[in-house]
């Protein structure tokens, strides 16, 4: 018979210094890890019901401007979950301003030129687009002070040697921050820090759990068949650049190993090891102090004033076409007063020359004569009825976001008077040319730009230098049966591991960085001729403003003298005409005469009016003459009351 097969005996395993039940401290360890994650979750979610204003808001109230929002500045308490959301931006405002609405009745629009300007203010899109130039240059500034090179701000100069690098890099872009690493003996190499540039701080975590089995060929040489290892790990760190340029990292790692195998070498089953780590690092040449770092910080407040300065131009851009299309109903007004007129003249003559007819005092040709001049009168006061409508369709079009079929046929009744001159409506040139230099928002840009591109150079020339960075690192180690040991082991200190060194490098020929230092000096000189030209520009505009105002008044006056003598030439025709001593000819002549006079004073006068247009926007004070407040405009809104006929004053 064959022999029974008898099964085969594991021999025991000797327990070990320190050990214990490997499968229920590794439930331990795992239990206590969970939650541990669990209550920060939980923490997490509680300190970030309440999200900070503009920043992590998924809720759309509805639309308003997103300059009421600062995107300058981040907050990471106590809502430290917002960083890591998209911040709230509204939605644009379609729709226009309620003081629009609020300015029609009945079908009209009584309309002044401060309600225009500020309907301007409120609707105009050519402004509201160029308002999202502040917020953007807001979250632009915000990049950099996280540690990113400007994306550059609509209108301002960028630098093209911004491109070669940026805070945190190296070669060429001034690094804030390096990285840190250590390897440790057990686990097999441990990371105790990451990179990280500056300036924006870090942390990471890591919790690692393994379980092996393993068969075994050799049964007596194992002492088992079957090799069953457990491995669990957690790590923890942070780290900071700064724009010194200096990096600093601290890490904290332990590990925990068990094995049934007799033939394990090491002194602890379980065993567990862990360290802390700092890290330290400093660039000495390239890299090395706040000029070579911090081009993009420097450059962020001048970017947002060289957004507000454009935003400024183009908010003055719009007043003056809103103004000057405003002066031109005025004008257009008086066009159609004197056509009214003149056709009144023409009327009362025609009707003299009939009732003359019926007793055979004048020739039918006079008549006809007449009648010709009521019909020529009736043109012209149709050619300007229909100019009027044109330039209201026009201002219509410029206060307004929403033009619908709605607004078109509203009809706009401008209630100012075209501007009368006065001796001090524009000072002296001298003076002038002194408050062009002070307000003109291309003169402020230009100055900017250059201003800029100074910390442009400062960073350049130090890419010229060699790399040479010191570091160093402390290390605190511990080894134990347990994790209380290991722990005191650390705090012990009694197994350091000190390291540090120095870092040389030297950059055969350095042609990119020659390249970029001498682009930025060529960039330099380029944006000074840009000043200067601005500064001409400014001269040249005030110049010929001063000069059109000058002759826009003389013009006035001349117009204003021809007039008058028109008038009275008129009125002696018309009496000689009432003693047959004048034909209808010369009665015509001089009706046609002081139509056409009173037409040059009209257009005198809005010539003398988008004059002074002219010389506020020369001189960039357009705003502070009529009163326009940039906050207010920034903003979206005009606090000021409308000039609503039948309301109380404001």
């Amino acid at each position: 018979m064959p022999r029974k097969r008898q099964p085969i005996k594991t021999p025991s395993v000797p327990r070990r210094l320190g050990g214990s039940n490997p499968k229920g401290e590794v439930k331990m360890v795992t239990r206590m890890a969970f939650w541990r994650v669990l209550m920060t979750v939980v923490f997490l979610v509680v300190t970030s019901t309440r999200p900070a204003p503009g920043q992590g808001s998924t809720k759309d109230p509805g639309p308003e401007e997103a300059t009421h929002f600062d995107y300058s500045t981040s907050r990471a308490f106590p809502n430290i979950l917002g960083p890591y959301f998209g911040r709230y931006v509204p939605r644009p405002r379609l729709e226009n301003s309620p003081r629009l609405q609020d300015l029609i009745r009945d079908g009209k629009m009584v309309l002044t030129i401060d309600d225009a300007i500020a309907l301007a203010i409120e609707n105009n899109l050519n402004v509201a687009v160029a308002r999202y130039d502040l917020p953007i240059a807001q979250s632009d500034y915000l990049r950099t002070k996280g540690g990113g090179a400007l994306r550059g701000a609509a209108g301002a100069f960028q630098s093209t040697t911004a491109f070669s690098g940026a805070l945190g890099a190296t070669g060429g872009g001034g690094g804030g921050g390096g990285g840190a690493s250590a390897t440790s003996s057990l686990g097999g190499g441990i990371n105790l820090g990451g990179g990280g540039g500056c300036c924006d701080p870090y942390l990471y975590t890591l919790y690692g759990w393994s379980n092996a089995i393993t068969p075994i060929n050799y049964f007596l040489l194992g002492g088992v068949p079957v090799e069953t290892s457990h491995n669990a790990i957690f790590q923890a760190g942070y780290g900071q650049g700064f724009l010194t340029g200096t990096s600093f990292a601290v890490g904290e790692f332990t590990q925990r190993y068990s094995s049934n195998t007799p033939t394990n070498t090491s002194q602890f089953n379980p065993v567990f090891s862990s360290g802390l780590s700092v890290f330290f690092s400093q660039n000495l040449l390239n890299g090395f102090g706040y000029r070579a770092n911090a081009r993009s910080i420097r450059q962020g407040p001048n970017e947002l004033k060289i957004a507000m300065s454009k935003f400024r131009l183009a908010v003055i851009t719009e007043a003056a076409a809103v103004m000057s299309t405003y002066y031109d109903l005025l004008a257009d007004q008086e066009k159609i007063r004197v056509a009214q007129e003149g056709l009144q003249n023409a009327q009362k003559l025609l009707e003299n020359n009939q009732t003359e007819l019926k007793i055979g005092a004048v020739a039918q040709y006079d008549v006809l004569r007449s009648q010709e001049e009521v019909a020529l009168r009736k043109q012209a006061l149709l050619a300007a009825g229909n100019t009027f409508s044109q330039d209201a369709q026009t201002l219509k079009a410029k206060i307004s976001k929403s033009f619908n079929e709605e607004l078109a046929r509203v009809d706009i009744v401008p209630t100012d008077k075209l501007p009368e001159p006065h001796p001090y409506d524009v000072p002296s040139l001298d003076e002038a040319m002194k408050e062009a230099t002070s307000h003109r928002p291309e003169i402020e840009k230009a100055d900017l730009d250059l201003r800029n591109q100074e910390y442009t150079i400062q960073q350049t020339r130090n890419n010229l230098l060699p790399a040479l960075t010191a570091y160093a690192s402390y290390t605190f180690q511990g080894l134990g049966g347990a994790l209380g040991r290991t722990f005191s082991k650390i705090l012990a200190d009694d197994y350091p591991n000190v390291a540090y060194g120095v870092y040389l490098q030297f950059p055969i020929r350095n042609r990119v960085a020659q390249a970029d230092a001498a682009r930025a000096l060529i960039e330099q000189r380029q944006l000074q001729m840009t000043l200067q030209q601005a500064k001409n520009q400014a001269v040249w505009d005030v110049a010929k403003a001063v000069s059109a105002v000058e002759q826009a008044k003389s013009q006035l006056d001349a117009a204003t003298n021809l007039e008058a003598i028109s008038r009275q030439v008129l009125g002696m025709q018309q009496q000689k005409f009432t003693l047959a001593s004048a034909t209808v000819e010369e009665v015509i002549t001089a009706q046609t005469n002081l139509a056409s006079a009173q037409g040059e004073v009209v257009a005198a006068r809005a010539a003398y009016a988008k004059a002074l247009i002219q010389y506020e926007q020369a001189t960039g004070t357009l705003l502070d003459r009529n009163h326009i407040d940039l906050s207010e405009a920034v903003g979206g809104e005009v606090k000021r009351v409308p000039n609503i006929p039948g309301a109380p004053a404001n």
